[in-house]
């Protein structure tokens, strides 16, 4: 007897004229808070400390960034246990999927960046000549061989994640997309607790407070990582880039980094912090404003007392003349009075009068703690101003 379409008794629904199987939905059960205190739930496991943990993650960069070499020296960080951008990396092997060359590339890459030093033998790579299938094509199928075959592999890197994607669906949105493939990725990662980690390109920024959005593709990207890093430079050809890094339970850094083209190696600066700290510094340390100040101080006893425009002429006197309007020379010395106490030892105060902001200046290393009101006269006779 020939089938009719229409719906169906049981565990089927009628959906358009024709039957689909009802999906089953078993019980779940809730857990109280006072349970969840006492479960043993370990903690975020790192590939590379601080930065890089286990899950799916994704470094995203414009092209000519030299990210395929970061990859590749991650892997070979990781697979020697050394250190990556001054961050300790746990030892483990590597798979490195680099779909956009033949072996030759790889190789040349591996000694540009060994330099003599012994090639890992916990390092596997497939190039593009391997025949890599996409994703719901045979790629899950070949990573989870790849995975049996060597299961000491803690992470992949797949270079460049658009060489194992499909082509979008006819009338699938970029968010159902990008939903598919992650999902099918996060669970290869999550199956077998390892690190999953996508190159990846970066658009022209559409939000720039956020480099995050610079991500190809939607919103569902960065709603799938469990890690995310982009590389953005304020110039395209300065060595000097900044590496930001966000994730689940993770802190959000911006890393200041150089690639250097004799070791073909990033390297790390320092924290946009530090870095920041040390240009303040060394405004700090050059300025005539701070060498003025300090003399002041100095040749009246640990105290002095003064406006802006009565630095600025000082400073005329002190071999370090200052060319700044006396608004510019305000604006410094209220930017710089963490570092007068840091290093000067000099505490600061702003008093606004009618006419002109006084400010005053105590040493705490002076053995005299009283105020001279006439300093600023007998410093100006001393000086000859």
């Amino acid at each position: 007897m020939k089938k009719q379409s229409g719906c169906t008794s049981g565990k089927a629904v009628c959906d358009g004229g024709s039957s689909r199987l009802l999906k089953e939905f078993k019980p779940i059960r809730a857990v109280t808070a006072a349970e969840l205190e006492k479960m043993d739930i370990p903690p975020i496991e790192w590939l590379v400390e601080k930065i890089l943990p286990i899950g799916l993650s994704m470094l995203g960069a414009p092209s000519k960034y030299f990210k395929s070499y970061m990859a590749l020296w991650l892997c070979i960080a990781i697979c020697n246990g050394w250190k990556f951008l001054n961050f300790n990396c746990t030892r483990h092997a590597c798979l490195y999927l680099d779909l956009e060359s033949t072996k030759r590339r790889p190789k040349n890459r591996l000694e540009q960046i060994l330099k003599g030093n012994p090639y890992p033998d916990n390092l596997y790579v497939i190039t593009g000549t391997d025949d890599i299938g996409r994703i719901g094509e045979g790629f899950e199928t070949q990573i989870e061989y790849q995975l049996k075959e060597h299961p000491e592999i803690k992470l992949i890197i797949v270079d460049v994640f658009q060489m194992v994607r499909q082509a979008a669906k006819r009338n699938q949105t970029g968010y159902d997309r990008d939903y598919d493939d992650f999902k099918t990725l996060k669970q290869i990662a999550d199956k077998y607790n390892i690190g999953l980690m996508l190159i990846h390109h970066t658009r022209k920024m559409k939000d720039p407070t956020d480099v995050f959005n610079e991500l190809s593709g939607s919103v569902g990207v960065m709603g799938a990582l469990d890690c995310a890093w982009v590389i953005t430079k304020e110039e395209r050809y300065s060595e000097e880039a900044t590496l930001h890094i966000t994730g689940r339970d993770m802190e959000s850094q911006k890393l200041k980094i150089r690639f250097n083209k004799n070791t073909f190696r990033w390297e790390y600066v320092g924290t946009e912090e530090e870095i920041e700290s040390q240009r303040l510094l060394e405004e700090y340390e050059q300025s005539p404003v701070i060498e003025t100040i300090r003399k002041l101080v100095k040749q009246n006893g640990g105290h002095w007392e003064g406006s802006a425009s009565d630095i600025v002429d000082a400073s005329k006197y002190c071999g370090n003349q200052i060319y700044d309007d006396v608004r510019k020379v305000g604006s410094f010395i209220n930017k710089h009075e963490g570092l007068l106490w840091a290093v000067d030892k000099i505490n600061y105060n702003m008093k606004p009068t009618n006419k002109k902001n006084l400010y005053f200046f105590n040493s705490t290393n002076s053995t005299n703690s009283t105020y001279s009101t006439d300093s600023i006269y007998s410093t100006q006779v001393e000086l000859g101003i």
